[in-house]
């Protein structure tokens, strides 16, 4: 079993579309997915309680994050993609998940770079690439 974390939005909807052919999913987002409804359950990634994740599942698929330009506060940025990531590996500790697809941005290399790759040095120009980048600090810890 794989649950995707933030497949409500357009990223995640063609990828459950694609995984529901082959796996079991269920799909946790904070917004009711309009294409798998009957897969989905409601829940915010800042509120750990709310981060339900059932105990057959193997995989977590990251797709949550907060991305849209200009969010206020600024802090929501670090508290989506960075705390909750943080939220979503301890539940994953608890459950014993070991299987982690973590979804960042090319936003951690900055701007006006010829075909960043993660060979790539770090350079985040607003706080979504930099808040992307640590959650993949945390993650690598």
């Amino acid at each position: 079993m794989i649950t995707v974390i933030g497949g409500s939005g357009f990223v995640g909807s063609f990828l459950i579309e694609e995984l529901v052919k082959t796996k079991k999913i269920e799909n946790l987002d904070k917004r009711q997915s309009p294409f798998f409804e009957d897969i989905t359950t409601i829940g915010n990634i800042i509120i750990k309680s709310q981060i339900k994740i059932n105990e057959k599942c193997k995989t977590v698929v990251l797709l949550a994050a907060e991305h849209k330009d200009n969010i206020v506060p600024v802090s929501k940025y670090y508290d989506v993609n960075v705390q909750g990531t943080i939220n979503v590996l301890e539940k994953m500790d608890e459950l014993g998940i070991k299987n982690l697809i973590f979804t960042s941005s090319v936003a951690v290399y900055g701007l006006n770079k010829d075909n960043p790759n993660e060979n790539f040095k770090p350079d985040p120009f607003n706080h979504y690439g930099k808040s992307k980048l640590k959650a993949e600090e945390v993650i690598k810890k």
